[in-house]
């Protein structure tokens, strides 16, 4: 019966969309004439990717700035999330995204404001990420402004390792690269409206087209996004998480002639969540999604950002601008006894304007690392520097049934402290790779980074208006490090690439707005990572696996730990290893059916750290550094019609144990399974969904919140079982 009933469906439906709708790939493949920035527009095969077929894809990257590779050329670790997967999976989030990636583990709250990646145990929860998170290769100087919605993204760029040498600063364990599509010439529109349960809604539209003929094209992209709470409050009765957020993006692509391109963007965001739903671990696992406070905060979140990247295509040459400014504000406050009680309440407000500036010249002679018998050489060089202002306070409001109960607390009033934070950083980078005939090639790169931080911090009780200092402090210093990665990759054949990778990884030091007694500042972080891995294709490129195995040393790691009076703040760990393996496949069993896998094994140890207890945290693990992930899935398409088909997707994924904390008192495991069916037709799309289809009661954050018991833990549940229906229209 569905065999005959879709297919009359679909020759319905496909024919009163066909009079005015362009075919669906010229609205995925943009910016094809003339050249724009990004040229790596096509789309890819990554782990998961559903797209059935006799055989996988190519993936081009742009991960090396060499301006479009295939990711089994590249001596590193990088796994693309293309514009397709995005859609098969209907991944929504950047935590989502993650799951794809073997050893990456991205946590968050259930406010948008706050995400937090780790890869391969590296990553940090408080101050400047380990992770470092770009928006069309502009860095997201602070995890506040990270977690933004994927609506018109091309793929998203997951590099594993340290990445500073070409991409900068907080770029220790690796990067993240959201690339939007660029606008095209050829008209098109996309319309997604997804609803479900929990009162979920989400619309999404994209449009591009050209403006003027063949010289300026224009793109706009928005989302509109809300829900009910996940958790209920046993005090008030009312769900507390909620989300309503709004996104847009904006671009005119300009070709004045055949040698240049300029891409203007601007995008915003407006977030307003419902407060933190941070609760007692123990009694989240006895009854999950449910809290017990007095007070309900909220999280409200704007982001403001514009760039233009100039592009020039010269004699044997390009070279590339990147100029750009963002500002966001933060205004959050929160129950910060996690209870019925009326102790205490917390107030955040933060806000950071700042510039980027990079310069890139490179060559651009043929070079096809394909070709055994190819020698040749390309280059790169490039300069960068921003300029950072950021005003932050945080307030405690100890309330009057906290006085004589709380130590400490001997009147109402609020502990605050507001600091205002100015830093600005050079770099000078460059990169070499030759080939050297028989499959060989040798690659080399290097940045030196100089860095200044300077805050001014001054804390205060507040009694009614009246203001008592408590302590200030003023601090300047600068931090800069010389960062090389080398490389010596080997290809028998077209279709295998092995290789060695060494890199020197680096994340500056800063300073903690509130802190305890002599943790107002903190150092620099390195490490040296040591990489050996292999990508091949097999079977006419039905199946693609890459493997990689890995050893992480590093010093003065920067570890993300939490004071119930001061708040979290940033430590130094002393001495750290890591080390692991990581496989991925993705193998075109027929031309209907299509499966991946991907592994990570991750062993993390501290050499030596005393935690904010005073307990001794060496030989134990990483925080958030889970010992397995894993993932495998399959997607099954169906020709019903000579344009429209039916699929069913599955994606199980696996977070092994892990821990929240130094002492590995706390943490969780836990498995997530995805379902998807629906009907694809050039013009129309329709999916049903169900996330955590067992609904998996899991606890993916917490941290220490009582100073006399190092195994109180608050945090939060994940994602429960949602289902609901998706539409998407192409024109």
């Amino acid at each position: 019966m569905l065999r005959t009933t879709v297919p009359v469906f679909c020759l319905a439906l496909g024919s009163a969309l066909a009079q005015s709708s362009p075919p669906a790939s010229e609205l995925q493949n943009p910016g094809e004439h003339p050249p724009a920035q990004d040229p790596a527009a096509a789309e890819e095969q990554a782990p998961g990717q559903g797209t059935a077929g006799t055989e996988t894809q190519q993936v081009l990257v742009t991960a090396e700035k060499w301006g479009g590779d295939a990711v089994k050329e590249l001596p590193r670790s990088v796994t693309p999330i293309s514009a397709q997967l995005l859609e098969d999976a209907g991944i929504n989030s950047i935590e989502e995204a993650a799951r794809f990636v073997p050893n990456a583990l991205v946590t968050g709250f259930t406010a948008r404001r706050l995400s937090f990646p780790y890869v391969r145990g590296v990553g940090s929860g408080q101050g400047d990420p380990a992770v470092g998170t770009f928006v069309d290769d502009v860095p997201q100087l602070s995890v506040s402004s990270t977690n933004l919605s994927l609506v018109g993204l091309d793929r998203i760029e997951v590099l594993r390792g340290p990445s500073g040498a070409l991409w900068g600063r907080n770029t220790i364990g690796g990067a993240i690269n959201l690339i939007s599509k660029a606008p095209a010439w050829q008209p098109g529109a996309e319309l997604v409206d997804t609803f479900g349960n929990y009162g979920a809604q989400r619309y999404q539209v994209r449009a591009t087209g050209p403006v003027t003929d063949e010289t300026l094209a224009a793109s706009f992209s928005a989302s509109y996004e809300l829900r009910d709470g996940y958790t209920s409050n046993d005090f008030t009765g009312n769900d507390v998480d909620s989300r309503d957020s709004k996104f847009a993006r904006g671009q005119l692509l300009w070709a004045p002639d055949d040698d240049n391109t300029v891409r203007f963007t601007l995008y915003g965001e407006s977030t307003r969540d419902g407060g933190f739903v941070l609760s007692d671990v123990a009694g989240l696992r006895a009854n999950p999604y449910r809290i017990n406070q007095d007070f309900e905060g909220r999280t409200d979140r704007d982001i403001q950002a514009a760039s233009m990247v100039w592009n020039h295509y010269g004699d044997g040459f390009e070279f590339t601008s990147i100029t750009s400014a963002q500002s966001w504000q933060i205004d959050e406050s929160a129950d910060f006894d996690f209870s019925a009680l009326d102790f205490v309440r917390r107030f955040t407000n933060e806000e950071e304007d700042y510039a980027y500036q990079e310069f890139r010249l490179q060559s651009a002679d043929d070079y096809d690392p394909t070709d055994r018998d190819a020698t040749g050489i390309r280059w790169l060089v490039g300069m960068s520097g921003f300029y950072s202002d950021e005003q932050r306070a945080a307030g405690n409001e100890f309330r009057p049934d906290a006085v004589g109960v709380l130590p400490g607390v001997v009147a109402a009033g609020t502990d605050r402290s507001v600091g205002d934070f100015q830093s600005w950083a050079l770099s000078a980078f460059g990169q070499v790779s030759a080939l050297l005939g028989g499959g060989l090639e040798l690659s080399g790169a290097i940045r030196y980074d100089y860095e200044d931080k300077k805050a001014g911090i001054n804390r205060v009780f507040d009694v009614g208006g009246f203001a008592s200092p408590l302590g200030s402090t003023s601090q300047e210093r600068s931090f800069e490090r010389v960062l090389p990665r080398a490389s010596v990759s080997f290809r028998p054949d077209e279709d295998v690439t092995s290789y060695f990778t060494v890199a020197r990884g680096f994340k500056a030091g800063g300073f903690n707005l509130t802190a305890p007694g002599g943790q107002e500042s903190f150092g620099n972080e390195t490490s040296w990572t040591y990489e050996l891995g292999t990508k091949s294709r097999w079977l006419d490129d039905r199946v693609q696996a890459n493997a990689a195995v890995f050893f992480v040393d590093w010093e003065d790691m920067q570890l993300s730990q939490f004071d119930p009076s001061a708040g979290g703040y940033v430590s130094n760990a002393g001495e750290s290893t890591s080390q692991g393996v990581e496989l991925e496949l993705t193998a075109a069993l027929s031309d209907e059916l299509t499966v991946f896998g991907t592994a990570g094994y991750l062993d993390t140890e501290f050499d030596r750290f005393t935690d904010q207890f005073g307990q001794n945290a060496a030989g134990n693990s990483l925080p958030f550094a889970p010992d397995w992930t894993f993932g495998a899935g399959a997607q099954y398409v169906t020709r019903l019609t000579e344009s429209c088909a039916a699929f069913a997707r599955v994606d199980y994924f696996h977070v092994g144990r892990f821990y929240y904390d130094a002492g590995n008192l706390g943490g969780d495991r836990y498995d997530l399974t995805n379902l998807r069916v629906g009907v694809d037709h050039d013009r129309w799309r329709v999916d049903l969904f169900l996330q955590n289809a067992f609904d998996e009661d899991y606890v993916p954050i917490a941290f220490q919140a009582n100073p006399g018991d190092p195994t109180q833990f608050v945090g939060q549940n994940g994602a429960p079982r949602t289902f609901g229906l998706s539409l998407r229209l192409t024109f």
